[in-house]
């Protein structure tokens, strides 16, 4: 079993960078094989450019960069996507890495053919100052099922195990108190306890609860 994380957070000492360590250092405790993809570490360029959309279109390669990531990720059997959500969507960085890396003949293909996704398990560890209550109630939560969950992961790379989780109501880091600090090691006890709980269950599936 084989579980990869991907992050998008420039700062080495974030909390998004430790949410992720968290998870594969319970799927690794729990027996899985683990591969962390830092996006800002890696250097990687989220920007869609001349190259993919000559891929995209059959007029040229992959590019390279976006084929060493699917080679990473082609064999998981879950993926963690673990991100800030910025003006209550991924951030730039992430979304290049769906922009370019899920791409058409890869992660889908125009036929309706399933790709190299196809039932792999999804969890999405998504870190806001706002509360998920107030998500729920606003619509901000419908726009992440609708649009990451359902349309991109279901319909078009016929991923059904999915689970959001938001780690949620965080502050800029100034208003630091121990009660926050106790708080945000919880949560870490909790996202690891998931990895290890996914890895004991082993193995990619069909079926699966969305949060």
């Amino acid at each position: 079993m084989k579980a990869v994380a991907i992050t998008a957070n420039p700062d080495p000492e974030s909390l998004t960078l430790a949410v992720g360590n968290a998870f594969l250092n319970g799927a690794a405790e729990g027996g899985a094989l683990t591969d962390l993809i830092d996006l800002y570490a890696e250097g990687f360029d989220p920007t869609y450019t001349m190259e993919d959309r000559l891929h995209y279109s059959e007029q040229g390669p992959l590019p390279q960069d976006v084929a060493a990531l699917q080679d990473r990720i082609a064999d998981a059997d879950v993926l963690t996507f673990v991100f800030p959500m910025y003006w209550f969507g991924m951030p730039a960085m992430m979304k290049g890495f769906f922009d370019r890396v899920l791409c058409r003949r890869f992660a889908y293909h125009a036929d309706g053919t399933e790709g190299a996704l196809a039932g792999k398990k999804v969890r999405l560890l998504i870190l806001c100052g706002g509360r998920e209550d107030d998500f729920r109630r606003n619509g901000v939560n419908d726009a992440v099922e609708t649009q990451i969950c359902q349309r991109t992961l279901t319909d078009y790379c016929a991923i059904t195990d999915i689970e959001k989780m938001y780690i949620d109501g965080l502050g800029n880091g100034e208003d630091a108190d121990e009660e926050s600090a106790q708080d945000i090691r919880q949560r870490l006890v909790h996202v690891s306890l998931m990895g290890r709980q996914l890895a004991l269950e082993g193995g990619s599936g069909e079926d699966g609860a969305r949060g």
